[in-house]
């Protein structure tokens, strides 16, 4: 898949995903949010958690999980502190999920898909 091709599929699994999150009760607060640590494809808050969730375009819900390899989770997680930090929610508890799209008619969400100690 060319690179173009494979951008545009990336930008509709993240408009599927944020769909998705909001009929599931998720408030979005920024989608391909950029920091100088990297960019959060979806920043949304539920039940005063923000959730920080990556979000991938594969044919297999396996090829999705294992494309987040522990140095973007870091990048990530950095990521996501500066965002907190950015909009004054350093005080709630930060959760990282993995949104899968394109290995089936529905996203595949994992909740809480990796864990940072920085972050709790």
């Amino acid at each position: 898949m060319n690179r173009q091709r494979a951008e545009r599929r990336g930008r509709l699994g993240e408009w599927f995903a944020m769909l998705y999150l909001m009929g599931k009760g998720y408030r979005i607060l920024g989608h391909r949010c950029r920091t100088p640590y990297g960019e959060v494809d979806i920043a949304a808050w539920k039940r005063g958690v923000l959730v920080i969730a990556e979000v991938k375009s594969r044919e297999t819900y396996a090829a999705g999980v294992f494309a987040v390899t522990p140095m973007a989770q870091q990048r990530i997680a950095r990521a996501a502190q500066a965002l907190a930090g950015r909009w004054r929610l350093t005080h709630a508890p930060i959760r990282f999920d993995l949104i899968i799209v394109g290995a089936g008619w529905l996203p595949k969400h994992q909740r809480a898909a990796w864990y940072d100690e920085a972050c709790r």
